[in-house]
């Protein structure tokens, strides 16, 4: 399936907004907190995302990942655009409300999908993000997790 994706974004890649774009906003999830975004290509971007995990308390995360815009699951004329992107990154959280708090770290995978309305410089979203952690409790020292998050970004 991954693979008939990436062979659909050839054929029409959605850019979202212009390079150079810089998006911040809110994000509820994991983590909850500021989430934002930076358009480095017509098709290309890193976002970030820092906060606490939800049901968690003392727990903060950090999240920093490279996306891949794919083509937008509507016509673009519609006056807005769905796309999809893929990506990966790294993953890291621990808990500050303990003193030997466990601590996380890993590689992450993400995929999303956006809401942009043409004209109006805000983007909505929803995302996955399996995650493989291979810095973790000492019990555990490799473990997984699926984090998921959506929110909010405005470009300026």
């Amino acid at each position: 399936m991954l693979t008939s994706l990436l062979l659909y974004t050839n054929t029409a890649i959605a850019n979202p907004m212009p390079a150079g774009s810089i998006g911040l906003g809110a994000a509820i999830g994991a983590p909850s907190g500021v989430a934002g975004k930076m358009y480095i290509g017509d098709s290309f971007g890193v976002q970030f995302s820092a906060g606490g995990d939800l049901g968690r308390i003392g727990d903060v995360g950090l999240t920093a990942d490279f996306v891949v815009h794919m083509s937008t699951l509507n016509d673009p004329t519609d006056g807005y655009s769905i796309p999809l992107y893929i990506g990966g990154g790294v993953s890291a959280s621990t808990n500050i409300s303990e003193l030997n708090g466990d601590t996380y770290f890993g590689p992450r995978a993400v995929m999303g999908i956006m809401i942009i309305v043409d004209g109006i410089p805000v983007d909505l979203y929803i995302e996955t993000a399996p995650t493989l952690y291979v810095l973790g409790t000492q019990q555990s020292p490799i473990s997984w997790g699926v984090d998921g998050q959506m929110g909010f970004r405005y470009y300026f």
